[in-house]
């Protein structure tokens, strides 16, 4: 019932964040372009196949990094168009109809382990293979349409990098200013953010090569230094706390003046990556500079002072003053990328590598029964063949409906899937009372419903990411409307489409719960395995003979596991007759798998301040003890059964503040304590979830 409250829920919610209007009006274009001529030319029929191709291209969100946008729209122009030939030549055979839609699905719902592009690509040639494929055609007329398809996701595509020789590097840069933007808001608890921000600018920077470009060099290591920032932003806000608990409220509140100083010069490192350099007046970045210069200044008087936490002071001085000095970095690095001659937007010497194994890498390694991608496509491919043998058994008019409707409305996870029934149906009502009512009393001529198709298509792409079930009403009033300019009558179309929805739906939801791929299913190990990557992480951290960029790798490994693990809890919870306790084990684990994280960061900045201090046995004992600890951690967390006893990590962090002064081991040992911390929480955790199974100890 929660699921389904949720899915009502969002019947009405409309986020203006959310709402695109401008990349709408791109993609509005491209699908009215088309139509002007063919109905200047009377040419309808290729018209409407080229519209198809720009609108289903125009589904995908053609947003972000350039190269990006280039590589998904020729990829969708590809499949679209192998979808209509393909479809076009079996068409005639009913088993190779349904044969062929049934491989289709199968790879579409693979597809989806590659992420939202991946999904994108192999649901819109699901669709134009529904759409147009299957229509009577020659093998003439076929070529025409894949043609006619491949065009307008070219242009789609075409308009979507249109501005690319204007400005360049802007989406990379765009990706890297909001890390800087969000890389002060760290909560010491380590429930805070997850910090996507780095993540998104990692995947924009994928592909181009630092070592033939400037801008992109310089962009690296700007998210270079963003990340070590991060880390001792983590650090400073646990030190605060700390302070705070011991009484010193004075210090404390200077950590938090550093902390509030670093986010406006953060800031305004973001607003300079987002601006031409002569768009910002050049004394802000000083002042805030100076700000920032001062509360440091403060905060490393007070490091010697008397007071109750000496150790803890100086060490909150050495963290502000290293991300004082990141910062500063990443100014100088600023300016000398912008300089007068604009390298910044030099695109002359645009060198980008596309890494083809890493897909086909992805896919193979999904291609076993425990995938729940690979259990998707399975589903997806066998509901496809048993509504598409259906269709040619009971012989109903303009089935394709049906199985289209089915065929997006399946989903990998059950609160998606209902959600997307929910939005469908409720969306395809609305649609058709709309476009119902403007045929009947306002629409009559061929040129005014081509009108309508872009200006339905401008609404769906302005409200489609912020209100599925608006975006599903426009989709379905163009459906009509397509379907009416290929000689199909309106009035005829509409009880059928509502009838063909709702059966979809109930279809969609019967097919996943008689194979249902419950995320509970799946919890633990995808829970597990963010533990064993912070361990990786963690363990190359603490490694004096690991190189930085594998630290880097094994970092960005142990993010993607931790959402990975964040997203797992959330559909948790969404799923009906979920026990409490797994929600409340998944929501503790990814807190503290989080706060290992950030632990691992605060590793980091030791490696760069003392990086003599990490072979000193204490901090090798610790380093293996907390290995140990959370390889059982990982294990207890996939058998549910209690944790073996784990090695006595806080004695590790008593080792290490008694030796901390002279062996220069602060900084690594309140990021010790730190983990210590979060290993005992997650220690006790299990303990009670294994408790409450009734469990013996493993």
């Amino acid at each position: 019932m929660g699921t389904l409250r949720t899915a009502l829920g969002g019947l009405v919610e409309v986020p203006r964040s959310k709402l695109s209007p401008r990349v709408a009006a791109r993609g509005t274009l491209a699908v009215a372009f088309p139509l002007l001529v063919g109905a200047a030319t009377g040419q309808v029929l290729p018209a409407v196949a080229a519209t198809l191709g720009a609108y289903f291209t125009g589904f995908a969100d053609l947003s972000g990094p350039y190269r990006r946008r280039l590589r998904l729209g020729f990829a969708l122009a590809v499949c679209g168009a192998a979808s209509v030939l393909l479809g076009a030549l079996v068409e005639p055979i009913a088993v190779l109809a349904v044969v062929l839609v049934a491989i289709w699905g199968f790879v579409a719902g693979l597809l989806t382990a590659l992420g939202p592009s991946g999904t994108r690509v192999g649901v819109t040639g699901l669709i134009v293979l529904i759409v147009v494929g299957e229509q009577p055609q020659s093998l003439g007329q076929a070529l025409f349409s894949a043609a006619a398809v491949f065009l307008g996701a070219a242009l789609q595509t075409l308009l979507a990098i249109a501005p690319w020789p204007v400005r360049g590097y802007a989406p990379e840069r765009a990706a890297v200013a909001d890390a800087y933007r969000q890389f002060a808001d760290v909560d010491p608890s380590g429930g805070g953010p997850a910090y996507p921000a780095v993540l998104e600018a990692h995947a924009a920077l994928r592909g181009l090569d630092p070592q033939r470009n400037r801008t992109v060099a310089a962009l690296r290591i700007l998210l270079d230094e963003v990340e070590r920032a991060r880390g001792e932003a983590v650090a400073l806000a646990v030190l605060r706390t700390r302070l705070e608990d011991k009484g010193e409220q004075d210090a404390a509140t200077e950590v938090g003046a550093v902390l509030d100083a670093a986010a406006a010069v953060g800031a305004s490192i973001a607003e300079r990556l987002g601006r031409r350099p002569d768009e910002l007046h050049p004394q802000i970045p000083t002042a805030l500079d100076d700000v920032l210069d001062r509360a440091v200044k403060t905060l490393r008087a007070r490091a010697d002072t008397e007071g109750a936490a000496p150790l803890t002071r100086r060490g909150a001085a050495t963290r502000a003053a290293a991300l004082a000095g990141q910062l500063r970095a990443a100014r100088r690095i600023l300016d000398s990328t912008d300089t007068a001659n604009s390298a910044a937007y030099d695109d002359s010497n645009r060198v980008f590598l596309m890494p083809a194994d890493e897909p086909l890498t992805v896919l193979r390694a999904n291609l076993r029964p425990s995938s729940s991608a690979f259990r998707h496509a399975l589903r997806l491919a066998f509901t496809l063949a048993a509504v598409a043998t259906a269709l040619l058994v009971l012989g109903l008019p303009r089935g394709y409906w049906l199985l289209l409707t089915v065929a997006v409305a399946i989903r990998p996870d059950f609160s998606a899937t209902v959600k997307q029934v929910v939005d469908r149906v409720a969306g395809t009502l609305l649609g058709m009372l709309v476009v119902s009512a403007l045929l009947q009393w306002v629409v009559s001529e061929t040129w005014e419903k081509m009108l309508l198709v872009p200006i339905f298509y401008f609404l769906l792409r302005t409200v489609l990411a912020a209100n599925f079930a608006l975006g599903a009403a426009a989709m379905a009033g163009n459906a009509v409307l397509l379907a009416d300019l290929l000689g199909a009558s309106a009035g005829s179309l509409i009880p059928e489409r509502l009838a063909y929805t709702v059966a979809a739906g109930v279809i969609a939801l019967g097919a996943y719960l008689a194979w249902p791929t419950w995320e509970r299913s799946t919890a633990r190990d995808t829970l597990a395995d963010s533990i064993e990557s912070a361990r990786g992480y963690l363990r190359t951290a603490a490694d004096p003979d690991a190189a930085d960029t594998d630290v880097d790798a094994a970092r960005t490994v142990a993010r993607v596991a931790l959402s990975n693990a964040r997203d797992s809890a959330k559909r948790l919870a969404d799923e009906p007759g979920t026990p409490s306790g797994l929600i409340d084990l998944a929501n503790g684990v990814t807190v503290h798998a989080s706060r290992l994280v950030q632990g691992g960061m605060a590793l980091e900045a030791a490696r760069d301040l003392r990086p003599e201090g990490l072979v000193r046995p204490e901090a090798r004992a610790f380093a293996a003890d907390v290995d140990t600890a959370l390889g059982a951690v990982a294990g207890a967390l996939r058998t549910g059964r209690r944790p073996k006893a784990l090695p006595a990590l806080r004695k590790d962090v008593d080792q290490l503040m008694s030796v901390a002064p002279e062996a220069r081991l602060a900084t690594f040992a309140t990021a010790a304590d730190r983990i210590t911390d979060g290993i005992g929480t997650l220690n006790h955790l299990l303990r009670q979830d294994a408790k409450a199974a009734g469990s013996r100890p493993g």
